[in-house]
């Protein structure tokens, strides 16, 4: 890889080896969604690293047994969270280990076509990828709010696209739905002050999310998805200072010390 990208992650594992650093979040309890693969499977990891306890969500439960190798405070849900039981599911994983959560992550999503102009678009892929990358995390959301309610410092976030900020012709519903998940975090920020939410923009990450939408990109060029996790170990702390609402940049926080400027004990 280019030897920015490798800076980056040498920082990013060292930080994550550190004796200090891996207690950062012992006592939190995070739900991480889209957890068996990408960027999913790296932040379910590297919370667990940092002493938080996981449910990492998901459908393919082979996929989420590797993400959860040798880290036992992950607990693996096979889920769709596209369906009302798939949903039942995290909720009672949750209920089943005290009822707490502390953090959700939306990290699942849907690709959909990219390439087709939306005079094209296919209405029953438009349909499913919204459904999928807005309206599943909204309808967790009320399933799991009084679970958050009861936690430390509550807090969503959302994972965010280049392409939900700068609309670029032909990413479709893709572009579409990540539009919408930016507006759904401003209005439960404005409408939820017993929480805290954001939006990260984790940028170009080497996923097979983005190989399948870049197919002539050489991944090496591209950071691994281990590299922008600083971002999200940052605010999932419950002393965090980034104000609710608050949508930022995952790589402007690569190789960076995740608790820079917090007032720690």
């Amino acid at each position: 890889c280019c030897p920015v990208i490798a800076h980056c992650v040498h920082h990013a594992n060292r930080a994550s080896t550190s004796p200090t650093l891996r207690a950062m979040l012992t006592g939190r309890r995070i739900v991480v969604t889209g957890a068996s693969s990408g960027i999913g499977r790296a932040l379910a990891q590297a919370y667990a690293d940092h002493g938080a306890l996981v449910w990492g969500v998901g459908r393919d439960d082979v996929a989420l047994s590797e993400t959860a190798e040798g880290r036992p405070t992950i607990q693996s849900v096979k889920a769709d969270l596209a369906s009302a039981p798939g949903r039942e599911a995290v909720v009672a994983s949750v209920e089943r280990s005290g009822g707490v959560v502390d953090v959700v992550v939306h990290a699942a999503g849907l690709l959909g076509s990219v390439g087709t102009l939306l005079s094209d678009y296919p209405e029953a892929e438009w349909r499913s990828v919204f459904e999928v990358n807005v309206t599943a995390v909204h309808l967790l959301h009320q399933r799991l709010a009084t679970h958050l309610e009861l936690g430390l410092a509550p807090t969503v976030i959302a994972v965010a696209s280049t392409v939900g900020r700068t609309p670029r012709a032909g990413w479709g519903m893709y572009g579409v739905s990540k539009y919408a998940l930016e507006a759904w975090v401003a209005m439960l920020a404005a409408e939820w002050p017993l929480g805290r939410v954001f939006s990260v923009n984790p940028g170009g990450t080497r996923t097979a999310m983005r190989a399948e939408a870049m197919p002539d990109e050489d991944p090496a060029t591209v950071p691994p998805p281990e590299s922008i996790t600083p971002l999200f170990l940052r605010l999932a702390h419950p002393a965090t200072p980034e104000p609710s609402g608050a949508g930022r940049e995952a790589r402007e926080w690569g190789g960076r010390d995740p608790w820079e400027g917090m007032a720690l004990p």
